[in-house]
């Protein structure tokens, strides 16, 4: 295993940012646009509020004009995940919201 980590930083590969992208995941929601504000507003609230870090909210516009989506990568240590995975039920929950996917960084659909 040494000599694994040897090549791998002499290739410049930095494992301790691979580890850290494994606590990554990935909540992709849609919305109609007019209510999007409100519920990214929501999402920032309600996920500080039980110490989730959202690192990036990427809204995409998508075929149909009266809908948006939302990509929400958080910034998720493996101790929170219940708490994750409860948030992703409040947000289906949400009248406004009328689709959640849920799913790692690696594995999310666009």
């Amino acid at each position: 295993m040494r000599l694994f980590d040897l090549f791998m930083r002499r290739a410049g590969v930095d494992r301790a940012a691979i580890n850290r992208r494994q606590g990554m995941s990935r909540l992709t929601i849609v919305c109609p646009r007019d209510a999007l504000g409100a519920v990214r507003k929501q999402i920032c609230l309600d996920f500080g509020a039980a110490g989730l870090d959202v690192a990036q909210f990427q809204i995409d516009s998508g075929r149909d004009a009266d809908f948006a989506s939302a990509c929400i990568t958080v910034n998720c240590p493996p101790e929170l995940r219940s708490e994750l995975m409860s948030q992703a039920r409040r947000l289906r929950a949400n009248p406004a919201v009328r689709h959640v996917h849920f799913g790692t960084s690696a594995r999310a659909a666009a």
